[in-house]
């Protein structure tokens, strides 16, 4: 579920369809659940100055998780813009690009084909920043990196009418923030990850460590991403917008959510055990300094997913050291710099998205929409 929902405003927007090469994408109202538009990955879409084509994938679902490119649909909006991968045949030998849709209509606004002879590659939209879409065409590949036998090319798209601002060969997008892209790019001997500006391609930053795969990405919010190596030794905590590395005291990856301000957050979990709630820390961003959680329930472990204004909206689980009167606040819930609990706790569901209005969990393979409302 994360990852296949948006919530864009009072609507959201919802990836279905399981694998091969069709996905199905819909747009409801969050209040009512009525529903606003649809693209049936099973019909024919007609694009402007492009003519017929069919929905083949939604965004970088598959990377580090199955076998192939062409599976697992995931969506990324850009402003009102909803980039949508698309081949102009439902299967087999065909060309291939990226739709742009109006999220509020459901309309193709541009069409750019990134594959213009029939081919076995695909194009995946495997990156979206504020204002530029990243595409990567390959022959499938995951869960790592393609390997020497497919070259996959990366082209960068004006977000609002779908031009092409800059494309590189060997170079796979992995995720996007403002005006910045993270890239993956293969040298002579491995691949590595790289910071770029996302309107012009150039680099702002870029690793040293060999990279594997995509699952080294562990984030990307507020103007920062969060890397782990595969020998998990070392973790990199990149600013994106000037490529500055920050200097972070400890072992446990943290994660960045866009708060107000932009955090990291991390929780040392079994090694705080003895020694009550202070496992729980944050980080200010850009330059601020750990601080403690002293309010985060003895006993429990809280693993952090987004941030709006205020609060940190993740998961608390339990652990050995769990008190029975605390087992109530097991499941996704909200708590505040302190670690203190802020909503009551959903369980059973996994947190999908959410806003300052609405947030959207998955409950046995349905959407479950629920309003925020301030004490």
């Amino acid at each position: 579920m994360p990852g296949r929902v948006r919530v864009v405003g009072d609507a959201i927007v919802v990836a279905d369809g399981t694998g091969t090469e069709n996905a199905r994408v819909c747009c409801f109202n969050a209040a009512d659940g009525a529903r606003k538009w649809v693209i049936d990955g099973n019909k024919p879409l007609a694009v402007p100055e492009w003519g017929t084509v069919w929905v083949c994938v939604v965004g970088p679902g598959v990377l580090g998780i199955t076998a192939t490119m062409v599976q697992r649909p995931a969506v990324r909006v850009a402003g009102d813009v909803l980039p949508v991968s698309v081949a102009s045949a439902p299967r087999g030998t065909t060309t291939s690009g990226v739709v742009g849709v109006d999220v509020r209509t459901g309309d193709p606004v541009w069409g750019f084909r990134a594959v213009a002879t029939p081919s076995t590659e695909r194009t995946m939209v495997t990156a979206v920043a504020e204002s530029v879409v990243l595409a990567t065409v390959s022959t499938p590949f995951g869960p790592g990196w393609p390997n020497r036998a497919q070259s996959p090319t990366t082209i960068a798209l004006d977000t609002k009418t779908g031009a092409e601002l800059w494309r590189a060969a060997d170079v796979v997008g992995v995720s996007g923030d403002g005006n910045s892209v993270v890239v993956a790019r293969r040298t002579a001997a491995s691949w590595h990850l790289e910071v770029r500006d996302a309107r012009t391609g150039k680099t702002r930053w870029s690793g040293t460590h060999q990279s594997r795969g995509p699952y080294e990405h562990k984030g990307t919010a507020g103007d920062h991403t969060v890397l782990q190596h595969a020998d998990r030794t070392d973790i990199d905590v990149i600013r994106l917008s000037d490529g500055a590395v920050l200097v972070l005291d400890t072992d446990t990856v943290p994660n960045v959510v866009a708060s107000d301000p932009p955090l990291l957050v991390w929780d040392g979990g079994v090694a705080w055990w003895a020694k009550g709630p202070n496992g729980f820390v944050t980080q200010a961003l850009p330059q601020g300094s750990p601080t403690k959680g002293k309010h985060r329930p003895k006993g429990l472990e809280f693993r952090a997913a987004y941030g709006v204004g205020p609060y940190i909206w993740g998961l608390l689980g339990d652990t050995q050291q769990t008190d029975k009167n605390d087992y109530y606040l097991v499941g996704t819930i909200a708590v505040d710099r302190t670690g203190a609990p802020c909503s009551p706790s959903l369980q059973g569901v996994a947190l999908a998205d959410v806003s300052d209005k609405w947030l959207v969990v998955g409950r046995k393979g349905y959407v479950e929409v629920h309003r925020i409302t301030t004490a």
